[in-house]
């Protein structure tokens, strides 16, 4: 019996938050699309809480599904920051006015599996998403792409888009293709080993008292860190951070490590003692009622090159985040979106109606993708480490500068890190609706070229100022007097 062959002009490979947005953008822009998945379902009942910010959330309202995901998700009402060795309240800041007039949203939180089972039901023809579908092996020609998977059926399409995650086949196969057709296509940088300095577990737990639905809770420990997040019906989701020895902090992503059983129980047996909250909630109050949900080390990267041929990656394959910051997956939204938008630039607004798409024209759309996502991505991964490791104080320095220095922020400054991560963001084109939520700072579509608007030298220049005046203090000893005048006139 021959193998079972389908035509599609579009091969996602890869059911989560970045496949089944690409769909729900193809679906609207009328390209015929199949979405294979390797598991069982798009909608695994696993999984963490899943932050989303006004750069993911204008996508989505875009895509006409907002109100659902605002409906089930959780605003943050307060952001704290605890000491987690001595319960002390390090800070507390409520962003939610200050974001809205800013952004036009404010970042909420809910389950991953309840925001992927919104996309899903927003799906027309579900028949287009194959499960239980592991990919074998992609190859690319010259007029057209071929997907083999493990029970032999064999998809052809335009394009093959790896949404595969960090493990990706996909990406695999785009090299494997690239140096048999084009040697030195592959930037040396993007194989070389990642950098993975922390590694975490994850969870679900009941409601504890002092914890309330909108929290959202960093605790600061040396080496480690917690973060928290508390949904409407005031259960948690938390996440146990921990630095992994020097010896570990460089991986293959061909071989990115899983944390061992070994590792596992150590952490669940070491974390007991973090105190997560000011009224001395721990983490062994937690644990005790948690319903486990996953592992995971940590490697943060941005590769160079997403495609190759008629491959493109896009997601966890080609950027991955430290997840303590949120903006994983609303980065995963912004590539999305960003590859429906340059079809429809280079391809023409009947990009549905042919089947034969130039490779020549592909080839332009994909360089596109990378020249304006590969910049602000770099950009964005260091800033979410660096947060990293402000939190899992390894040195007195990040434990200085959280505790004595960022408190002391005027709340628009310490907004600025965060707003900073959203203001550049990517959003469809015009062929979808444009966001109706009124706000202050314009997007990059809503602003020329000569206005130069980015508040990111700014937020720059303002955390280079703190770094400066820590590190003098602490030489010099001059007293907190004089911080207090330092910061003062970093608000202005």
């Amino acid at each position: 019996m021959a193998p079972r062959h389908e035509k599609k002009q579009v091969i996602i490979v890869g059911g989560g938050v970045t496949g089944l947005t690409l769909a729900l953008t193809l679906q609207h822009l009328g390209i015929d699309w199949v979405l294979l998945e390797a598991y069982g379902s798009v909608v695994p009942a696993v999984g963490s809480g899943i932050g989303l910010y006004a750069n993911g959330l204008r996508i989505l309202d875009q895509l006409g599904i907002y109100h659902k995901v605002a409906a089930s998700g959780q605003t943050t009402e307060s952001m704290n920051y605890i000491d987690g060795t001595s319960g002390e309240l390090i800070m507390r800041r409520v962003m939610k006015s200050l974001m809205v007039k800013r952004h036009g949203y404010i970042n909420m939180f809910l389950p991953r599996s309840a925001l992927l089972g919104i996309m899903y039901d927003a799906i027309i023809d579900k028949e287009r998403i194959v499960c239980n579908q592991k990919v074998k092996r992609v190859e690319t020609t010259e007029h057209s792409a071929f997907v083999y998977t493990e029970d032999g059926t064999i998809f052809e399409g335009q394009i093959v888009v790896g949404a595969d995650g960090s493990r990706s086949t996909v990406r695999r196969e785009m090299w494997r293709n690239a140096d048999e057709q084009e040697p030195g296509w592959i930037p040396e940088q993007d194989r070389e080993n990642k950098p993975c300095e922390h590694m975490c577990l994850f969870a679900s737990a009941a409601p504890v008292k002092g914890i309330s639905a909108g929290d959202l809770v960093g605790s600061a420990l040396p080496g480690k860190a917690v973060g928290l997040m508390c949904n409407p019906d005031n259960s948690i989701f938390w996440f146990w951070f921990w630095t992994v020895p020097p010896s570990m902090r460089s991986v293959s992503l061909d071989q990115i490590p899983r944390p061992s059983e070994e590792d596992i129980q150590r952490e669940l047996a070491s974390c007991g003692n973090a105190i997560v909250s000011a009224t001395g909630i721990h983490m062994s109050d937690l644990v005790q009622t948690m319903e486990y949900q996953g592992a995971t080390a940590l490697p943060n990267y941005v590769l160079k090159r997403w495609h190759h041929g008629r491959i493109v990656i896009l997601g966890d394959a080609a950027h991955l985040f430290n997840p303590l910051v949120g903006q994983g997956a609303n980065s995963c939204l912004e590539s999305a979106a960003a590859l429906a938008n340059v079809l429809h630039e280079h391809l023409g607004p009947e990009v549905g109606k042919t089947n034969s798409w130039p490779l020549r024209k592909l080839s332009t759309a994909f360089a596109s993708i990378e020249e304006l996502r590969v910049s602000r991505l770099e950009f964005m991964v260091n800033r979410c480490q660096e947060a990293m490791r402000m939190v899992a104080w390894e040195s007195w320095f990040p434990k200085f500068m959280l505790k004595r220095v960022a408190p002391l922020l005027p709340l628009s400054k310490f907004l600025n890190s965060y707003s900073d991560l959203i203001v550049d963001g990517v959003a469809l084109n015009d062929r979808f609706p444009p966001t109706a939520a009124p706000h202050e700072w314009p997007y990059p579509e809503e602003r020329s070229d000569q206005t130069g608007y980015s508040v990111g030298a700014k937020a720059g220049a303002v955390g280079a100022a703190l770094a400066a005046t820590a590190i003098a203090l602490s030489f010099a000893g001059s007293g907190w007097k004089n911080l207090h005048i330092g910061i003062s006139n970093l608000s202005s």
